[in-house]
């Protein structure tokens, strides 16, 4: 029951956020921007994982909040406010550790919105994406940021709340309506002890996915893709990394078969290291084997339309 009622207010703060009109929107209309294209890295010259989904002139998603994403978030004329919904692959740091950075800059923003904060459900070491932005933000002494207890419980000074929401798909899509155009799935995918989520935004006929880190083992992303006008595929690791990462990363290869089984009509390369930036011709040559469409490799602060 709890959850139910979560949902329809989480609903209804976003209808009132948005002013999209369906007969109007196009896929010309949507497009995503790049805020990271890195991982865990420093010495990368790259942020951490982040992207944003651009909707009719406005950014209304969010999906990873990876370090140092906030800086390019404010390079990119993002408006705060305009936020619907942060969307988390998992709980790894260069996917997740912004968050407190976004909520604390909320607060010079004149947000009054409720933001909901998805992720997937707890396992192995991690909590659920609930307890984990409880974790940072609750008035408990043992939080993390018990001085933004006013973002997570109501109170006199409390400019906008947050929502986190745990996600647990079981192999099934899971899907919610954040208002009459826009709408979110998921389904979870295999990193190895991590839980993880992949994303979709569906926007009236379009939509993007995010595949997040994954090994490619479950079989479900092909699922959450089919059709799709965009796949940002995480490229972690080249075709001859060692069995250890493949347990947790796609390999090349499984990114071409995975974008050919879905039908996607473009792929964006995303969420590079050192041991695969290097190596991005190979790359492009093993998801060729399977995908023949366009692919392209995210670069911060760039923009990818829809098909």
């Amino acid at each position: 029951m709890r959850i139910i009622t979560v949902f329809l207010i989480l609903i209804s703060a976003c209808s009132q956020n948005s002013g999209i009109a369906k007969e109007s929107l196009s896929c010309s209309n949507v497009r995503l921007q790049v805020l990271g294209a890195g991982g865990p890295e420093i010495d990368d010259g790259l942020a951490s994982s982040s992207f944003l989904v651009w909707i009719d002139g406005k950014a209304r998603i969010m999906v990873d909040a990876g370090g140092g994403s906030s800086f390019n978030f404010e390079k990119s004329g993002a408006n705060f406010n305009h936020l619907q919904a942060i969307l988390l692959t998992h709980l790894h740091v260069d996917h997740s550790a912004a968050l407190p950075v976004y909520i604390k800059a909320g607060y010079f923003t004149g947000r009054e919105q409720v933001l909901p904060i998805f992720g997937p459900d707890e396992g192995g070491d991690f909590p659920s994406t609930e307890n984990f932005v409880a974790a940072f933000f609750s008035d408990q002494q043992k939080s993390v940021y018990p001085y933004l207890s006013d973002n997570f419980r109501q109170q006199d000074s409390t400019e906008f709340l947050i929502r986190g929401q745990s996600v647990k798909p079981n192999n099934k899509v899971w899907k919610i309506q954040l208002d009459k155009a826009i709408s979110i799935e998921s389904i979870n995918v295999n990193h190895g002890r991590i839980p993880a989520i992949a994303w979709r935004v569906n926007v009236n006929q379009c939509s993007l996915t995010f595949s997040g880190d994954m090994n490619g083992s479950s079989g479900n992303l092909p699922i959450l893709a089919k059709n799709t006008n965009l796949l940002v595929a995480n490229n972690a690791i080249p075709q001859n990394a060692n069995s250890f990462a493949k347990r947790l990363h796609m390999a090349p290869d499984m990114i071409g078969k995975i974008a050919d089984e879905a039908n996607i009509k473009q792929l964006v390369l995303a969420h590079f290291m050192r041991r695969s930036i290097d190596r991005v011709k190979n790359t492009k040559t093993h998801i060729k084997k399977s995908f023949s469409g366009p692919i392209e490799l995210a670069q911060e602060l760039s923009y990818f339309a829809l098909d």
